[in-house]
């Protein structure tokens, strides 16, 4: 699977793929390198220096460098097309290098370098998560009372991004000031604005804006939802958050104003399949 923004974004890379190791490649001490995985690979090195064959026909053209994630350590690996004719890649695992069955192996360009990576899915998906979670939305949540627009400014390395509060007002007008999830949520009364107390959450997160060239702070992306369901688009397992956002997506035509499909949406939250 080709990393999407939310993946380059967390390793500051140019370019990468990812996927699940399987437990015949962990036994077989070898990955066999497809679709992007291969592209990246291949436009890295050169396709003219990959060795066919076996790899004792040309050890020195079979082995290649990589720098391990996340240690910077440089180490060697095979690669080599098994066959004389056909286009299967095949990665060979060492000592150095060998992730078990089920973890997310991972590879991505920066620089110069391509580095390589396993880690378990719990950890990736975590990571990914972390790229979502706006350190700042709390500060935006009050200031959508208090404000007319939330500056730009930099909070732990991480840009936040211009949100003009009556983009976020006129989408609390248009729910009714209900949790768009679930409108028979149970809702405090705000001490401020007499109305319903709820959050505002954009579907296609802020965080993800430099990857469009569209504004993704419009009425369409900005979803009124209570805190319990705010707090789980964000934390919940895997298949809440998904059931969220399919429920989310099904109300109104967003992700087709972004060119986006949902698989794409899953990613940017860190709940997409991984194979």
């Amino acid at each position: 699977m080709q990393f999407g923004p939310n993946q380059n974004r967390r390793f500051k890379s140019a370019d990468g793929a990812y996927s699940t190791v399987t437990a015949r490649e962990y036994d077989d001490s070898q990955i066999t390198l497809t679709d992007h995985e291969a592209r990246i690979v291949l436009d890295h090195f050169g396709e003219a220096s990959i060795l066919r064959g076996a790899v004792k026909l040309d050890p020195d053209m079979a082995a290649k460098e990589f720098t391990l994630y996340s240690t910077g350590e440089t180490i060697g690996l095979n690669i080599i097309y098994p066959k004389a004719e056909g286009n299967e890649l095949r990665l060979y695992l060492r000592r150095n290098f060998k992730p078990e069955g089920g973890l997310v192996f991972f590879l991505f360009l920066q620089g110069d370098k391509l580095w390589i990576g396993a880690m378990t899915e719990a950890e990736w998906r975590a990571g990914s998560a972390d790229m979502v979670r706006d350190d700042s939305d709390s500060t935006y949540q009050e200031a959508i009372l208090e404000s007319s627009k939330i500056k730009i400014a930099t909070l732990k390395e991480r840009d936040i991004y211009v949100r003009d509060r009556m983009v976020a007002l006129t989408s609390m007008e248009n729910s009714g000031y209900l949790c768009e999830l679930n409108n028979t949520h149970e809702l405090f009364i705000s001490r401020r604005t007499g109305n319903h107390y709820v959050e505002a959450h954009h579907l296609i997160p802020m965080a993800f804006q430099p990857e469009f060239s569209e504004s993704l702070d419009t009425v369409p992306n900005v979803y009124c939802l209570c805190p319990n369901c705010h707090r789980a688009v964000h934390y919940a397992q895997k298949e809440t958050t998904r059931t969220i956002l399919e429920n989310l997506i099904g109300k109104r035509d967003v992700l087709s104003d972004f060119n986006i499909g949902v698989n794409d949406l899953y990613a940017l939250y860190g709940v997409e399949d991984i194979v």
